[in-house]
């Protein structure tokens, strides 16, 4: 598995923009979430919805509530590509764009 440069910075957001909501445990409990999402991939790297609208290959995954990771599939590499991790109605649709 491999993260784009941009999709561990969101992670970073994620954290904390509920660490300053509900604090740092809820915060960890939401990583811990997404986190057990993105690794469930290395297993089922095919799961998700198909979004070719967006990105060619891309497919979206809820995760934590109110999560969406998007991801891409390197056939080359067999390596998921997690493009970016968005939260709480963010706009991943134009972070996928910008970093396509």
């Amino acid at each position: 598995m491999r993260y784009h440069p941009a999709a561990e910075h969101d992670l970073v957001e994620i954290f904390t923009h509920i660490k300053h909501y509900s604090g740092v445990a809820s915060a960890m409990r939401k990583l811990q979430a997404i986190e057990h999402v993105t690794d469930s991939l290395t297993d089922f790297p095919y799961k998700g919805t198909v979004r070719d609208d967006v990105l060619a290959g891309l497919r979206a995954i809820p995760a934590a509530d109110k999560g969406v990771i998007c991801f891409t599939i390197d056939e080359n590499d067999h390596a998921v590509v997690i493009l970016t991790v968005s939260y709480a109605g963010s706009d991943w649709q134009a972070r996928v764009r910008d970093r396509q």
